[in-house]
């Protein structure tokens, strides 16, 4: 069996899709690395992993690499990039099935949630 994990990341300053965002997701009671890629120009990524690398709490963290997106776009800011890296912290109540996590982002904050 597998879960289909899927994500669309969107740009918050202008609303568009945020292409080319690495992201990863791993187990959070061991940091075993479940898989790691990049948004699509669609700002979209999709990842079947097997049920049995899933620790068995559910428990797993996707990291956001912000920063790197934001850099070298010309974004008006009172102040500087501060956030690094996003980390949204879940809890899966099945090891299979299909979640999806869409997230809006911008440069200093995040907003995400859970959608079938």
């Amino acid at each position: 069996m597998t879960l289909k994990f899927t994500t669309h990341v969107l740009n918050g300053t202008d609303g568009t899709h945020a292409a080319g965002v690495g992201l990863s997701l791993c187990n959070r009671c061991d940091g075993t690395l479940l898989f790691s890629g990049v948004t699509d120009a669609g700002g979209r990524l999709q990842a079947e992993i097997p049920t049995e690398a899933i620790a068995d709490d559910g428990a797993l963290e996707l990291v956001i690499r912000s920063r790197a997106f934001w850099e070298g776009r010309n974004i008006p800011r009172s102040g500087p990039q501060i956030v690094d890296e996003v980390a949204v912290r879940i809890t899966l109540p099945e090891r299979s099935g299909h979640y999806h996590l869409p997230v809006m982002l911008s440069p200093n904050s995040f907003s995400g949630w859970w959608s079938s």
